[in-house]
């Protein structure tokens, strides 16, 4: 199946939610995490919640300094699985309100961005910071090679409130659709710890092609670590069909044996070539390098480029 589920979610914490995440992990195939709480030192965690999933994460705390600073309340990641890491690639970000992977898909590059943006304390200045955000948001995809864009996450506003204006603004800017408002109604994906309070102000943009992928979205009630509800997105044939999984080491070994005395020096050309742009797109985090698992992806990609251009 190509079809991906997509979950975000404001966890308030990762270690006192990481058993919620673990069920999403279970259930899901890319998690978009806010407010994990972690500190630089401590991103490797994210790792280790599921062991079929790697993680990419920004800490909103700097410790380049002896002391402290930012507020340890913050932090994106986005955790996927190890089964998707051949379509993934890590994208670099300085803002800890940004997480960003890309991701190929059938309709071409996308890059995800999972994004927790700052909160309306009522004056100027954290408007200045929202709008702020928005910009990198927008700055991040065009310096991409990506020709779509998810974003997803904590976006600290629902329609009617200050906020709301500017979403909609990047969303024109970017040509992005608000795939969740547009499907659903009456929801909320926020709870106040009192019950007395609710709003909807976590969401998922795409970009219009991808919006035509999308076959649900849902909002988890039964989810309780944390003062935000899971949001899920599913999208239909998602994947490109040739970069389905390829068959197993095994399987090449019985049913394909190349004859290398039989290959002409622009076979060996052709062979390097394709094998090294095969290998560009495999994505290993540094903290996995020498990972088994990441050994036999790459024994599969040369055995699968070998049975392209070398005769039997």
């Amino acid at each position: 199946m190509n079809d991906i589920y997509l979950c975000t979610f404001n966890c308030r914490s990762i270690k006192s939610s990481v058993y919620e995440v673990q069920k999403l992990c279970n259930k899901y195939d890319i998690i978009f995490l806010q407010e994990h709480w972690l500190l630089p030192n401590e991103l490797n965690f994210l790792s280790s919640i599921h062991p079929d999933f790697l993680a990419v994460g920004m800490s909103a705390v700097d410790t380049t300094t002896d002391i402290l600073v930012g507020r340890p309340y913050g932090g994106t990641a986005i955790l996927y699985r190890k089964s998707l890491s051949k379509f993934i690639s890590v994208q670099q970000s300085d803002e800890p309100r940004i997480t960003n992977v890309q991701i190929l898909s059938s309709v071409g590059p996308v890059i995800l961005m999972c994004v927790y943006m700052p909160t309306d304390m009522g004056d100027a200045e954290s408007l200045e910071n929202y709008l702020l955000i928005c910009a990198k948001i927008c700055a991040n995809f065009a310096e991409s090679d990506s020709v779509h864009i998810i974003t997803a996450g904590d976006f600290n506003c629902q329609p009617g409130s200050r906020f709301y204006p500017s979403i909609t603004n990047m969303s024109s800017e970017l040509n992005l659709v608000l795939s969740d408002i547009n499907r659903m109604t009456n929801v909320f994906t926020y709870c106040s710890d009192s019950g007395l309070n609710t709003s909807w102000i976590d969401h998922i943009l795409c970009s219009g092609a991808i919006d035509g992928l999308v076959e649900d979205v849902s909002v988890l009630y039964d989810y309780v670590s944390s003062d935000h509800k899971p949001l899920v997105i599913k999208f239909g044939s998602f994947l490109p069909e040739l970069l389905q999984d390829p068959p197993s080491a095994a399987a090449y070994a019985t049913h394909f044996l190349p004859d290398w005395s039989r290959v002409v020096d622009s076979e060996l050309d052709e062979y390097e070539s394709a094998l090294s742009t095969a290998l560009a797109d495999v994505n290993v985090p540094v903290h996995l390098l020498g990972n088994h698992d990441y050994s036999i992806d790459t024994a599969q990609i040369c055995n699968f480029t070998a049975t392209q251009v070398i005769p039997i």
